[in-house]
Protein backbone atom coordinates (compact mmCIF):
# COMPACT_ATOMS: atom_id res chain seq x y z
CA UNK A 1 0.00 0.00 0.00
CA UNK A 2 1.55 3.34 -0.96
CA UNK A 3 1.76 5.60 2.04
CA UNK A 4 0.67 9.22 1.83
CA UNK A 5 2.00 12.05 3.98
CA UNK A 6 -0.85 11.88 6.50
CA UNK A 7 -0.22 8.20 7.24
CA UNK A 8 3.55 8.78 7.27
CA UNK A 9 3.21 11.65 9.73
CA UNK A 10 1.48 9.31 12.20
CA UNK A 11 4.28 6.74 11.93
CA UNK A 12 7.50 8.74 11.61
CA UNK A 13 9.45 11.15 13.77
CA UNK A 14 10.57 14.57 12.47
CA UNK A 15 13.86 13.51 10.86
CA UNK A 16 12.27 10.45 9.25
CA UNK A 17 9.42 12.62 7.98
CA UNK A 18 11.96 14.93 6.30
CA UNK A 19 13.37 11.89 4.52
CA UNK A 20 9.86 10.90 3.46
CA UNK A 21 9.23 14.43 2.14
CA UNK A 22 12.46 14.25 0.13
CA UNK A 23 11.02 11.19 -1.62
CA UNK A 24 7.91 12.97 -2.83
CA UNK A 25 7.49 13.71 -6.55
CA UNK A 26 8.55 17.36 -6.61
CA UNK A 27 11.43 17.11 -4.16
CA UNK A 28 12.96 13.91 -5.56
CA UNK A 29 13.32 15.52 -8.99
CA UNK A 30 15.60 18.22 -7.55
CA UNK A 31 18.04 15.77 -5.95
CA UNK A 32 21.41 15.03 -7.56
CA UNK A 33 23.19 11.70 -7.66
CA UNK A 34 25.29 12.28 -4.54
CA UNK A 35 22.24 13.39 -2.57
CA UNK A 36 20.30 10.37 -3.84
CA UNK A 37 23.09 8.02 -2.81
CA UNK A 38 23.03 9.52 0.70
CA UNK A 39 19.21 9.24 0.90
CA UNK A 40 19.33 5.64 -0.36
CA UNK A 41 21.91 4.69 2.24
CA UNK A 42 19.93 6.30 5.07
CA UNK A 43 16.61 4.83 3.91
CA UNK A 44 18.11 1.36 3.55
CA UNK A 45 19.56 1.60 7.05
CA UNK A 46 16.17 2.60 8.51
CA UNK A 47 14.32 -0.11 6.55
CA UNK A 48 16.76 -2.76 7.78
CA UNK A 49 16.50 -1.46 11.34
CA UNK A 50 12.71 -1.74 11.36
CA UNK A 51 12.77 -5.11 9.58
CA UNK A 52 15.10 -6.54 12.25
CA UNK A 53 13.04 -4.98 15.02
CA UNK A 54 9.86 -6.48 13.58
CA UNK A 55 11.49 -9.94 13.44
CA UNK A 56 12.66 -9.66 17.04
CA UNK A 57 9.22 -8.51 18.14
CA UNK A 58 7.60 -11.46 16.34
CA UNK A 59 9.92 -13.91 18.08
CA UNK A 60 9.19 -12.42 21.49
CA UNK A 61 5.44 -12.39 20.74
CA UNK A 62 5.66 -15.99 19.56
CA UNK A 63 7.27 -17.04 22.83
CA UNK A 64 4.81 -15.04 24.89
CA UNK A 65 1.58 -16.02 23.10
CA UNK A 66 2.45 -19.49 21.87
CA UNK A 67 1.32 -18.76 18.30
CA UNK A 68 3.41 -20.11 15.47
CA UNK A 69 3.60 -16.92 13.40
CA UNK A 70 4.15 -14.55 16.29
CA UNK A 71 1.48 -12.27 14.98
CA UNK A 72 -1.29 -11.39 17.34
CA UNK A 73 -3.59 -8.51 16.61
CA UNK A 74 -1.74 -5.32 15.96
CA UNK A 75 1.09 -5.89 18.42
CA UNK A 76 3.82 -5.31 15.83
CA UNK A 77 1.74 -3.46 13.26
CA UNK A 78 3.46 -0.09 13.61
CA UNK A 79 6.94 -1.55 13.14
CA UNK A 80 5.83 -3.54 10.10
CA UNK A 81 4.22 -0.42 8.60
CA UNK A 82 7.44 1.53 9.11
CA UNK A 83 9.40 -1.21 7.37
CA UNK A 84 6.98 -1.17 4.41
CA UNK A 85 7.07 2.63 4.23
CA UNK A 86 10.87 2.74 4.13
CA UNK A 87 10.87 -0.09 1.57
CA UNK A 88 8.61 1.96 -0.73
CA UNK A 89 10.71 5.07 -0.15
CA UNK A 90 13.88 3.14 -0.98
CA UNK A 91 12.32 1.88 -4.20
CA UNK A 92 11.43 5.47 -5.19
CA UNK A 93 14.95 6.72 -4.55
CA UNK A 94 16.53 3.82 -6.44
CA UNK A 95 14.17 4.29 -9.39
CA UNK A 96 15.05 7.98 -9.62
CA UNK A 97 18.77 7.20 -9.40
CA UNK A 98 18.41 4.65 -12.20
CA UNK A 99 16.65 7.27 -14.36
CA UNK A 100 19.40 9.82 -13.77
CA UNK A 101 22.14 7.28 -14.51
CA UNK A 102 20.37 6.19 -17.71
CA UNK A 103 20.22 9.80 -18.92
CA UNK A 104 23.89 10.31 -18.09
CA UNK A 105 24.85 7.05 -19.84
CA UNK A 106 22.85 8.06 -22.92
CA UNK A 107 24.54 11.47 -22.98
CA UNK A 108 27.98 9.86 -22.67
CA UNK A 109 27.24 7.45 -25.52
CA UNK A 110 26.04 10.27 -27.73
CA UNK A 111 29.17 12.27 -26.95
CA UNK A 112 31.34 9.28 -27.83
CA UNK A 113 29.41 8.76 -31.08
CA UNK A 114 29.76 12.44 -31.99
CA UNK A 115 33.49 12.28 -31.27
CA UNK A 116 33.90 9.16 -33.42
CA UNK A 117 31.95 10.73 -36.28
CA UNK A 118 34.08 13.86 -36.05
CA UNK A 119 37.33 11.89 -36.14
CA UNK A 120 36.09 9.72 -39.01
CA UNK A 121 35.00 12.71 -41.08
CA UNK A 122 38.28 14.49 -40.33
CA UNK A 123 40.21 11.39 -41.37
CA UNK A 124 38.15 11.07 -44.55
CA UNK A 125 38.74 14.69 -45.42
CA UNK A 126 42.45 14.34 -44.72
CA UNK A 127 42.80 11.19 -46.81
CA UNK A 128 40.57 12.45 -49.64
CA UNK A 129 42.41 15.73 -50.15
CA UNK A 130 45.81 14.22 -51.14
CA UNK A 131 44.12 11.56 -53.27
CA UNK A 132 42.25 14.18 -55.29
CA UNK A 133 45.36 16.24 -55.74
CA UNK A 134 47.43 13.25 -56.89
CA UNK A 135 44.98 12.01 -59.55
CA UNK A 136 44.46 14.00 -62.68
CA UNK A 137 40.88 14.86 -63.44
CA UNK A 138 39.63 12.34 -66.02
CA UNK A 139 36.07 12.70 -67.22
CA UNK A 140 33.98 9.60 -66.63
CA UNK A 141 32.71 8.01 -69.77
CA UNK A 142 29.42 6.21 -69.58
CA UNK A 143 28.75 3.47 -72.00
CA UNK A 144 25.05 3.08 -71.31
CA UNK A 145 22.06 5.24 -70.57
CA UNK A 146 21.76 4.19 -66.88
CA UNK A 147 24.10 3.23 -64.12
CA UNK A 148 24.24 -0.46 -63.23
CA UNK A 149 22.43 0.06 -59.91
CA UNK A 150 19.63 2.00 -61.58
CA UNK A 151 19.33 -0.63 -64.29
CA UNK A 152 19.01 -3.51 -61.82
CA UNK A 153 16.45 -1.54 -59.80
CA UNK A 154 14.47 -0.84 -62.97
CA UNK A 155 14.56 -4.52 -63.99
CA UNK A 156 13.33 -5.63 -60.58
CA UNK A 157 10.56 -3.01 -60.66
CA UNK A 158 9.39 -4.27 -64.07
CA UNK A 159 9.41 -7.88 -62.85
CA UNK A 160 7.25 -6.94 -59.88
CA UNK A 161 4.82 -4.92 -61.99
CA UNK A 162 4.31 -7.66 -64.57
CA UNK A 163 3.99 -10.42 -61.99
CA UNK A 164 6.97 -12.39 -63.26
CA UNK A 165 8.73 -12.13 -59.91
CA UNK A 166 5.72 -13.66 -58.12
CA UNK A 167 5.55 -16.48 -60.70
CA UNK A 168 9.25 -17.17 -60.27
CA UNK A 169 8.93 -17.22 -56.49
CA UNK A 170 5.90 -19.48 -56.72
CA UNK A 171 7.74 -21.93 -58.98
CA UNK A 172 10.86 -22.05 -56.84
CA UNK A 173 8.77 -22.61 -53.70
CA UNK A 174 6.82 -25.34 -55.47
CA UNK A 175 10.11 -27.01 -56.40
CA UNK A 176 11.29 -26.95 -52.80
CA UNK A 177 8.05 -28.45 -51.53
CA UNK A 178 8.18 -31.24 -54.13
CA UNK A 179 11.77 -32.03 -53.18
CA UNK A 180 10.77 -32.24 -49.50
CA UNK A 181 8.02 -34.73 -50.37
CA UNK A 182 10.46 -36.86 -52.37
CA UNK A 183 12.95 -36.83 -49.52
CA UNK A 184 10.31 -38.02 -47.05
CA UNK A 185 9.37 -41.00 -49.23
CA UNK A 186 12.84 -42.47 -49.27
Amino acid sequence: MPYNRIAAKKLLNASELELFDAGRRDEIGALGTTQLHAKIERTRRLRDKHRDLYRRQRVSTRARTGTKTGARGDANLRTRQKEELFGELLARFEKRLAQIEAVERRAQLQAVKRERRATKSAAKRASAAPARAAKPAVPKVRTGFMSTAAKSADTRCRLVQTGRLAVHAHMSSRGRRNQTKRDRRS
